[in-house]
C-alpha cells in the first residue's frame, strides 16, 4: 500500500510531461505552418514583384529601341530620295533644298536636331546642327561606335542606327546611303560609292521623360550610373554602357499583399496583368513613335514615307489611283530674299491651299523641300485630280499675302494613274516626277501627264547633262553672234551671243534643249560664266560695239552672280559700259522685290540690262519704271504679226510708244524681209536684228564687219583675224 502514492506522482508527471509536448507539437505545427505560409507569401510577393520589374525593363529597353527605330526611319526616308540624291550628288550649292528639307527640321528638333551628309570615306561635307551650318568629324566625336555603324550599314546596304556617347552624353544615330529610287539617276552616284545621310538626335531626360510617359513611370531617371535594383544600362553600339535609366518599381505584390492580404493568389494575377498592360503600352509607344516618323514637322502633313505606305496599301488592293507631284517655281528666291521663316510660312500656306483643295476626296503630303504629293484613289481618280491640279495653278496665279509682303510662287506639276497590280509606288511616284519634270521643262505653272516618250525624253536629258558635264570642264562650246543694227543708218551698233553646242552622240543640240536640263541640273552658273568670258574676249576689240548676251533666270536667283560677273569683267578686261544683259520677263514675275535687287547690283557694276521678249507677257508700264532698262527687244512674234494684222501693228506702236515716253531705247527681232524692216522703222524702233540683215556669224565675220561699218576706229583695235 505503500508504494500508490508515488505512483500517482509519477503518473502525473507523465501525463504533464504529455500535455506539455503535446502543446509544443501543436506550436511547432503552427509555427511551422504559419513559417511555411508567410514563406510561401513570401516568394509569391517577392516573385510577382520581381517579374513586374523584368516586364518593365523590358517594356523600357523596347522604348529605347522604338526611339533608336525611328531615327532609322527618319534618315532611310531622306535618304531613298530622287530630289536629294541629285542635289548632293549636282548641286551641293543649293543651300536652299537643304535648309528646307533638314535644316528646318534640325532646328525644330522634333525628330533630330542634327544632320550630316558625309562623303563615302566618312569626310563630312555640311550639315545642321539646331539650324545652324556646321561641318564635323562624326567618327571623331562619337568614336568606335559610330565607326561600327557606318561599316554596319555600307555591308548590309541598308539603313541603320544606335546609340553612342559623346561629350554631351548619348545620342541616338541613324545612318543611310543617299540613293536614288529613278534609275535613270543612279549615273549621278560616284563610283567610289554613294554619300552618307546622318541624323542624330540626344538620348537625354527628354527623351527618358517620354520613354516614361508613355510606361506610366513618371519618375524615370537618366543618369551616367546605375542608381538602384530597377534600372537598365543604356549601351552603345560597341556594348558599352553609356547611361542608365532607372524608375522606381511598381511592387505590385507588396501592394497586393498589404490591401488585401486573403487575396494574395489574386495578386499573383494582377502582376501578370501588369507585366501585359505594360507591354501593351510598350506596343502602343513603338506604334505612337512610327504614326509621328510619318508626318512632316513642319506642313503637320503626312510625309512621303507615309505617302509610300499608302500607295501600297492600295495598290496591293488593286484600286484604281492616280498622283500628283507637284514642285513649286520660284521658292528659293523667296527664302533667300525674305528669309526662311517667310518660306516657312508660305510651305504652311500652300499646305493649307491643297487640304482645301483636295478636301476628304484624296490624301495630300509634303515630300520635303517644296514638293508635295496629292493622291487620289477611286474609278474618277484622273478627272478629279485633273481638275485639282487646274485649280491648283490657277489659285498660284494669285500672289500669297504673307505679314506685310506680298510673294508669288508658281508650281510644276507631274501626274501619273494606275489601274491594274503591275506597278509598285515606286515606279508610280517616278512616273509621276518624270511628268512633273517634262512641265517644268515646257515652261513651268503647268501640269503634264506621264507616258512612255516622257522616259526617252528624259534618258535623253540625262545623257544630255552628262556630256554637258564634259563639255564644260573643256569648256567646249562655240559662240555666234548676230548683229543689231542702227534703224537710220544699218550700221552693226551692238551684237548678241548666241551659244551652240555639239554632242558627241546627238551632233548639233538646240539650246531650246540643253539649256532647261542645263537650269534644272544647276550647270547653267558654270556654263554662263564660260559664255560670257569667251564672249568679252571675244568682243573686245570691236570698238565701241555693244555685246549682249543672254541670261537666265536662274543664273541671276544665284546669289553669287553678280559678284562672278564683276570678276569675269576684271579677268576680261571688257568694259562694263559695252555689256548689256538680256533678261525675260518671266524671271520678273515671279518675285518683283528680289529682281529689283539683284538688277541694281548689275547696274552697279556699269553693265546695261535690257528687256527681252517684250510684249509678249505680263511686263507693264510699271515694270519698265521699276526696273530702270537701257533697252526693250520686241518679241519676233509681234514683229511677224505686224506684217499681217493691223491690231498687231496697233499693239507695236502702243508697246514702243510706252518704252519711248520712259526714254527706253527699242530694238526688234526676229526682222526677215524689207517690208519688217520698214514697219518696224516707222514704228519708232531704234535697232533692229534678224536675217534680213545677218544671220549668227562667227566672231571673225563679225570683226570684218566691224570694222567695215567704223573705219574710224585704230585698226589696233579692229583686228580682223
Amino acid at each position: 500500500m505503500t508504494s500508490r502514492p508515488c505512483e500517482g506522482v509519477k503518473g502525473r508527471i507523465v501525463l504533464r510531461n504529455i500535455r506539455i509536448k503535446s502543446a509544443s507539437s501543436i506550436v511547432a505545427m503552427i509555427v511551422l505552418f504559419v513559417a511555411v505560409l508567410g514563406f510561401s507569401l513570401f516568394r509569391t510577393i517577392d516573385a510577382a514583384n520581381t517579374v513586374d520589374t523584368e516586364r518593365t525593363r523590358t517594356a523600357v529597353a523596347a522604348a529605347v529601341q522604338a526611339q533608336v527605330k525611328q531615327i532609322i526611319v527618319m534618315v532611310d526616308d531622306n535618304a531613298l530620295w530622287d530630289a536629294a540624291a541629285t542635289a548632293v550628288y549636282t548641286r551641293m550649292s543649293d543651300t536652299e533644298f537643304f535648309w528646307s528639307s533638314w535644316g528646318y527640321s534640325s532646328a525644330e528638333g522634333k525628330y533630330f536636331d542634327t544632320v550630316l551628309v558625309l562623303d563615302h570615306e566618312g569626310r563630312p561635307l555640311l550639315g545642321y546642327h539646331h539650324g545652324r551650318a556646321t561641318r564635323f568629324d562624326p567618327i571623331a566625336r562619337y568614336g568606335e561606335p559610330f565607326r561600327i555603324l557606318l561599316e554596319r550599314a555600307d555591308r548590309q546596304r541598308q539603313a541603320v542606327g544606335g546609340l553612342a556617347g559623346s561629350a554631351d552624353g548619348p545620342v541616338l544615330i541613324g545612318i543611310a546611303n543617299i540613293v536614288p529610287t529613278n534609275g535613270a539617276l543612279d549615273k549621278l552616284v560616284p563610283k567610289s560609292g554613294p554619300y552618307w545621310l546622318v541624323f542624330t538626335k540626344p538620348f537625354d531626360q527628354g527623351a527618358a521623360d517620354q520613354i516614361g510617359r508613355s510606361l506610366l513611370l513618371e519618375d524615370m531617371k537618366l543618369s551616367s550610373k546605375s542608381s538602384g535594383k530597377a534600372s537598365i544600362a543604356v549601351r552603345d553600339t560597341a556594348a558599352k554602357p553609356v547611361a542608365d535609366l532607372s524608375w522606381t518599381p511598381a511592387r505590385p505584390g507588396t501592394t497586393a499583399l498589404e490591401r488585401v492580404l486573403p487575396w494574395v493568389a489574386i495578386a499573383s494575377l494582377l502582376h501578370i496583368l501588369a507585366g501585359l498592360f505594360f507591354g501593351r503600352q510598350a506596343l502602343r509607344s513603338v506604334s505612337k513613335l512610327a504614326d509621328e516618323a510619318m508626318v512632316d514637322s513642319l506642313s503637320n502633313l503626312p510625309n512621303r514615307r507615309a505617302v509610300r505606305r499608302e500607295l501600297d496599301r492600295r495598290l496591293k488592293r488593286g484600286e484604281r489611283l492616280a498622283l500628283a507631284l507637284i514642285d513649286l517655281d520660284g521658292f528659293k528666291g523667296i527664302n533667300d530674299n525674305y528669309g526662311h521663316h517667310v518660306g516657312d510660312r508660305l510651305i504652311k500656306s500652300i499646305a493649307m491651299l491643297l487640304q482645301e483643295l483636295v478636301g476628304k476626296n484624296g490624301m495630300i503630303a509634303r515630300l520635303g523641300g517644296d514638293e508635295f504629293a496629292i493622291l487620289v484613289p477611286g474609278a474618277s481618280a484622273v478627272n478629279e485630280l485633273q481638275d485639282i491640279s487646274r485649280a491648283m495653278l490657277d489659285k498660284l496665279s494669285r500672289p500669297f499675302r504673307i505679314d506685310e509682303r506680298t510673294v508669288l510662287v508658281g508650281a510644276s506639276i507631274g501626274l501619273a494613274s494606275v489601274s491594274l497590280r503591275d506597278l509598285d509606288s515606286s515606279e508610280l511616284m517616278r512616273r509621276a516626277d518624270v511628268a512633273m519634270y517634262s512641265a517644268k521643262q515646257a515652261g513651268k505653272m503647268r501640269l503634264a501627264w506621264y507616258d512612255e516618250m516622257l522616259d526617252q525624253k528624259q534618258a535623253i536629258a540625262r545623257t544630255i547633262e552628262a556630256e554637258l558635264r564634259l563639255a564644260i570642264d573643256a569648256e567646249d562650246f562655240e559662240l555666234v553672234y548676230q548683229p543689231l543694227v542702227d534703224i537710220h543708218e544699218r550700221k552693226i551698233v551692238a551684237v548678241e551671243a548666241l551659244l551652240r553646242w555639239s554632242s558627241p552622240t546627238r551632233g548639233t543640240v538646240n539650246p531650246s534643249e540643253f539649256i532647261p536640263v542645263a537650269e534644272e541640273t544647276g550647270l547653267i552658273d558654270a556654263m554662263g560664266m564660260i559664255v560670257l568670258r569667251k564672249a568679252c574676249r571675244d568682243a573686245l576689240d570691236w570698238g565701241d560695239v555693244r555685246l549682249a548676251i543672254n541670261v537666265s533666270a536662274a543664273q541671276l536667283r544665284n546669289p553669287e552672280f553678280a559678284s562672278a560677273l564683276s570678276h569675269a569683267l576684271a579677268e576680261t578686261g571688257f568694259p562694263a559700259e559695252r555689256l548689256e544683259l538680256e533678261i525675260n520677263e518671266s524671271y520678273l514675275v515671279y518675285d518683283p522685290d528680289a529682281a529689283g535687287r539683284v538688277l541694281r547690283e548689275i547696274r552697279s557694276l556699269g553693265v546695261g540690262v535690257s528687256l527681252d521678249d517684250y510684249g509678249t507677257g505680263h511686263a507693264s508700264i510699271g515694270f519698265l519704271r521699276q526696273f530702270s532698262f537701257s533697252k526693250v527687244k520686241l518679241d519676233r512674234s509681234l514683229v511677224t504679226e505686224a506684217g499681217l494684222s493691223e491690231e498687231a501693228r496697233t499693239v507695236i506702236h502702243a508697246n514702243i510708244a510706252v518704252a519711248r515716253a520712259l526714254n527706253v531705247a527699242v530694238a526688234a527681232e526676229g526682222v526677215e524681209t524689207a517690208d519688217q524692216a520698214d514697219l518696224m522703222r516707222v514704228a519708232g524702233c531704234d535697232q533692229l536684228q534678224g536675217w534680213f540683215f545677218s544671220k549668227p556669224v562667227a566672231g571673225r565675220e563679225i570683226a570684218i564687219r566691224v570694222l567695215k561699218d567704223h573705219p574710224e576706229h585704230p585698226s589696233s583695235r579692229l583686228r580682223a583675224v
